[in-house]
């Protein structure tokens, strides 16, 4: 018999809202968030694994974070943080973090901007779920900026 998870963690934000962090650091909010979900069901052990890793979203030289819950894994549950859609992508600037829907990304460096480039399921552009388009973001006056148009 199929289990059937729900997909809580992964469907929280996935338009480009920042939510600021509640209290403290939110790398470590968006850990606590997986690994409680994780051992809420079936009582299962959480690795972060290598989901952490330093970019600079901002192009200031200081090192921001992308939190990639592809890395996540739950004893107790194959796919508790990614569907057919993705995996959820963090981005964080200081307090502040954006989550997006992601079948993978890239940073990439347009004449010393850097890019975040999302890839995204087909739906997030117009197409089908199977089709793969790319989400271009860059940090600019204070703001995550994209032309996507918010799909909430």
């Amino acid at each position: 018999m199929a289990v059937i998870l729900p997909m809580v963690f992964a469907i929280a934000t996935f338009g480009m809202q920042p939510a600021a962090a509640q209290n403290g650091d939110p790398v470590t909010a968006v850990l606590t968030e997986a690994r409680a979900l994780c051992e809420g069901f079936e009582n299962g052990d959480f690795a972060a694994n290598d989901a952490v890793i330093d970019v600079d979203l901002t192009g200031d030289g200081e090192m921001d974070r992308l939190v990639d819950s592809r890395a996540f894994t739950c004893s107790s549950a194959a796919s508790m943080y990614c569907g057919t859609g993705g995996c959820g992508l963090h981005a964080v600037v200081g307090d502040r973090t954006w989550t997006f829907q992601a079948e993978g990304w890239r940073m990439i460096d347009w004449d010393g901007r850097p890019i975040l480039l999302v890839a995204r399921d087909g739906g997030w552009c117009g197409g089908a779920g199977a089709q793969i388009c790319f989400e271009a973001v860059v940090w600019s006056f204070g703001e995550m900026l994209t032309v996507m148009p918010d799909y909430d």
